[in-house]
Parts: C-alpha cells; structure tokens; sequence
C-alpha cells in the first residue's frame, strides 16, 4: 500500500470527508474470519461454531503521512441491522510475521490502532491473540469516523514509528452480529510503501 505524503498543514487529514482523500487510490482489502479453532474459549468455539461471525468482506485502506504521523483512512459496508448489545469497530493491524490470523499470539504479538463506535477515544493495544490485549498508554492514537448510507469511513492516527519495519493489515467488528473481542473480519498483510 502506497502511504502518500503531504507537508500541507491545511488538509484536515482527520476527516474522512476531507477532499484530500478522493485524491487518493484506495486499496481493497479482503477480509476473513479469524479461525474458530484460535478463538480463547470452548464457550466461544462452541458458541459461534454454527453461527458466523467476521461478517465483513472487505475494506478498503489508503494512508497518508504528515510529519511523524501516519493517517489510514478505512471503509467498509455497515449491515441495516442495528447493533445491541456490541459496537461496530476496526483496528488498523500493525506487525510482521504469521500473527496476523489469529490477532497476534505470544511468538508474534501485534499492534492494533483501535476504534470503537461507542468510544470517546482510541487507543494502542498490543495482542498476543483473541481476547489477549494490554493497551499501550504511552501511545496516542486519534480517531474520526462518519457513518452515511450504511457505510462507515474512519481514520485512525498514530505515531508513524509503529509502522516503521511494519506491515499493515485491517481488522473489522459488526456490532449487530455481536462480534467482539477475536470474534472478528481480519485481512492478510499489505506492505506499506513509505517511499
């Protein structure tokens, strides 16, 4: 994935309207469901194993960076359903190596720059599998999200030194459908071309 660069302070690059963004090529990203067998409990594997979850099949992801800040801009088909107990969510997935399926796992832990519907703020959080995460206090992740004719545009900020040796994956949560925690639509890797 190209990752753009601007230098103009103008561009409000939080807003997923911003003009800035239909400039750009969009990448499409397809996503699966995180494997049953991965999930962190038999209730879950047990739960969900005739039931589907990681509904969503796929996104897309441009970036844009500014300074020492990497912007992604995600969108993805919402259902009319409406969520209950749930929000919809997404995570930009940031790492190397095989974790990428499961969310990460104690040999390859990943970050996830993590937004919430339902959340005032986002955040970092490290996963070292389903339903395993810490959050990262010290990193400072910014988020903006429209939802219009079903479909959610977010942009999600961070720190471009999480994606310096990086690769870069999505990860997505339907609300309505009650996915949560590894109950989840996760991407393969892209690579990010920061050149």
């Amino acid at each position: 994935m190209k990752v753009e660069r601007t230098d103009s302070l103008e561009a409000d690059l939080t807003d997923p309207s911003s003009p800035i963004w239909s400039d750009l090529t969009a990448e499409t990203v397809s996503l699966s469901p995180v494997p049953l067998d991965a999930q962190p409990t038999e209730y879950i594997r047990a739960s969900r194993a005739e039931s589907s979850y990681g509904e969503t099949a796929q996104a897309s992801a441009m970036a844009i960076g500014r300074g020492d800040q990497l912007y992604v801009r995600l969108e993805w088909q919402d259902d009319e359903k409406p969520n209950a107990e749930f929000a919809d969510a997404a995570a930009i997935v940031l790492g190397t190596g095989d974790g990428i399926r499961t969310l990460g796992s104690d040999d390859a832990p990943v970050t996830l720059w993590y937004w919430a519907e339902d959340r005032d703020d986002s955040f970092s959080l490290t996963s070292r599998g389903p339903g395993v995460v810490r959050k990262n206090a010290d990193v400072s992740i910014g988020s903006n999200a429209n939802l219009g004719d079903n479909r959610w545009a977010v942009v999600l900020s961070g720190p471009a030194s999480d994606v310096s040796d990086a690769q870069l994956g999505v990860a997505i949560w339907n609300g309505s459908n009650d996915e949560r925690a590894g109950l989840a639509a996760v991407s393969g890797w892209h690579s990010l071309d920061t050149e």
